[in-house]
């Protein structure tokens, strides 16, 4: 679909010179970028102020990651009713929003030459970064009056906090910009690529941007994958349906029919565990309150503990009640009771200190399994060295069949789901300093880790190919301590399970960069963080305002980049349910106006 570029004139008239216009600047403009422009637009209709915004991103606003130039192969793992640039009242927990398609809608309206839609399908990105584009055109195009908006494509590279108290922006061309207010939001932290020796003898190769990036891999070549998420299963559909490949359904399931130019993969993982699939979800599907778990229990815990709470001592008991109360509940409903009732009784339980004692009589009332630990304690599951691509299958066919169940008939995956549906719960335990040094420390190394691999991990179909895909001998699964790194001669051998040893020709970093260090921090973040106008408390990385702990009023840095300092950044938002991501926007962009902060 070809999208318009243009972009309205200039909009002020002479009479709107009367005082100063307030001055934004918004750096970097996907999707987070895009939620505070939607906002200041939208609520600048209710100032007579002019309001000039400056778009600083060297691509086209709005997409971010979402390229529009991605193959179609790279899916999204939300489903399409699930995302949204247009905040409802509920998205803004009661404030007035602004009327627009979700994702799926405006794929039915723009994508009809394509494939048949469904609102609970997972499409590919490139769609997503065209939606994202389209919102940004649209916001543009209903510009109130008073705004005026410039896209600048080109780099921030530096950022100066003048004597007046506002901003002054340097871009790459060398022009500066002065601002009174400035938002930060700039995706990932990014790790430096190691540089290539030509003598390496396994070369590193970049994940992304694909198809480009694999384009060095031939056939001959045996390439370890390092990961076992959305990124490496990214490249494995890279290195295969990327390639001419296909997956065909066969009378004994799904298999794979090779091009002929696909090397041989091995995958493998720092902790060895396979990430569990996205379940099958209704599209519009939303789950009950929780009972235990609350927000309101989070604000008691949080005023009774000042200093800061530890998290496996005060809150992560909050979490695994709750998670039992959604399996028993699910338990009891597919037996024909009530699932309010058992929620109930477990949650009367919780206030007595008697979960341990209910537990154990409902499983024997229901003749159903307890809940295994490794759905809330990160360290109870191990990978087998021994038959560790057994165990791998394994471990994938038994969460397949849950997946296949849905979300509304398997009581492990309505467990699991906890971690995601009560995630505004842990934000608002960790944010703003909620935990103590040590406990967050062990909350963003061991359980933070654990949400991705428990409830945003790949689509079934995506595991179902990899199964595919190791019954073809294309792909193999290796534990971790069977990938040996020789620092001297940049080798990276694996040791087979006949004790053969092979030498990789290539190798894929295929997760997410952290932004634990400043190496890995853009330039701007690292010389705010220089001159004292942010810094970190820790190691943990995040972005923290004002280097004697005080808050910048007229600056803020938000998404991925301030992962640490903030819980769960990395998300398209939706509507139709609060929405941290727009309430963020919406208070920035009140405070930004001078118009009342709800």
């Amino acid at each position: 679909m070809e999208l318009s570029t243009a972009l309205p004139k200039e909009r002020f008239s002479a009479n709107d010179a009367k005082e100063p216009a307030i001055r934004v600047g918004i750096v970097g403009c996907g999707s987070r970028g895009l939620t505070l422009l939607e906002r200041l637009c939208a609520l600048a209709g209710e100032s007579e102020r002019r309001v000039e915004i400056s778009v600083f991103d060297p691509h086209r606003p709005g997409p971010g990651l979402h390229s529009v130039e991605q193959p179609d192969y790279l899916m999204l793992n939300t489903v399409a009713s699930q995302i949204s640039m247009f905040p409802d009242r509920a998205a803004l927990g009661g404030s007035n929003g602004r009327q627009g398609p979700n994702f799926y809608e405006w794929c039915l309206r723009f994508k009809p030459g394509g494939r048949p839609v469904q609102a609970n399908e997972f499409l590919p990105r490139r769609w997503l970064g065209e939606y994202l584009a389209w919102t940004y055109d649209e916001v543009i195009r209903t510009l109130p009056d008073n705004v005026h908006v410039v896209h600048y494509a080109t780099v921030v590279d530096k950022i100066e906090h003048t004597d007046l108290g506002g901003f002054e922006l340097s871009t790459e061309h060398g022009l500066k910009h002065h601002l009174d207010w400035l938002l930060i939001t700039i995706g990932h932290g990014k790790a430096p690529m190691p540089v290539e020796k030509v003598d390496r003898v396994t070369r590193r190769v970049c994940p992304y941007p694909q198809p480009n990036s694999l384009s060095s891999i031939t056939s001959t070549d045996l390439v370890g994958v390092e990961g076992l998420g959305l990124s490496a299963m990214d490249v494995v559909a890279g290195l295969t349906v990327g390639r001419g490949g296909a997956f065909v359904q066969a009378p004994e399931g799904l298999r794979y029919k090779a091009s002929g130019e696909e090397p041989r993969v091995f995958m493998y993982s720092r902790s060895g565990l396979p990430y569990r699939t996205r379940p099958d979800i209704a599209a519009h599907r939303t789950g009950g309150s929780p009972l235990i778990f609350t927000l309101s229990a989070v604000a008691d815990l949080r005023a009774g503990n000042p200093q800061g709470l530890d998290f496996e001592r005060q809150v992560l008991p909050l979490l695994k009640a709750e998670m039992l109360a959604e399996y028993f509940g699910l338990i009891a409903a597919l037996r024909g009771e009530s699932a309010a009732r058992v929620k109930s009784e477990l949650a009367t339980a919780f206030l007595l200190g008697d979960m341990e004692g209910k537990t154990h009589e409902l499983a024997r009332r229901f003749d159903a399994e307890m809940l295994d630990d490794s759905a809330f304690a990160p360290l109870h599951l191990r990978a087998p060295v021994d038959n560790y691509a057994q165990w791998v299958r394994a471990f994938i066919e038994a969460d397949l069949q849950e997946s296949i169940v849905d979300l509304d008939h398997s009581p492990l995956k309505a467990a699991v789901e906890v971690w995601r549906s009560c995630r505004e719960q842990l934000r608002r335990v960790v944010d703003n300093r909620g935990l103590t040094p040590a406990s967050r420390k062990i909350f963003f190394s061991q359980y933070a880790p654990l949400v991705n691999p428990m409830v945003a991990g790949p689509q079934k179909e995506r595991h179902q190919e990899i199964l595919a895909l190791e019954e073809a001998g294309i792909l193999q699964w290796v534990h971790g301590s069977k990938v040996i790194h020789n620092k001297a001669s940049g080798a990276v051998s694996i040791t087979l399970n006949c004790d053969q040893i092979v030498t990789l020709d290539a190798l894929i970093a295929a997760h997410v960069s952290s932004n634990a260090t400043a190496v890995v921090q853009p330039v701007i973040i690292r010389q705010l963080m220089e001159r004292g106008i942010v810094h970190s408390l820790d190691d943990l990385g995040g972005c923290y305002v004002n280097s004697v702990g005080k808050a910048q009023p007229n600056l803020w840095i938000t998404g991925p980049i301030v992962e640490g300092a903030t819980y769960y950044n990395h998300y398209v938002p939706s509507s139709g349910s609060y929405s941290r991501a727009f309430v963020d926007a919406d208070r920035m962009a009140r405070e930004m106006l001078g118009i009342l902060v709800h």
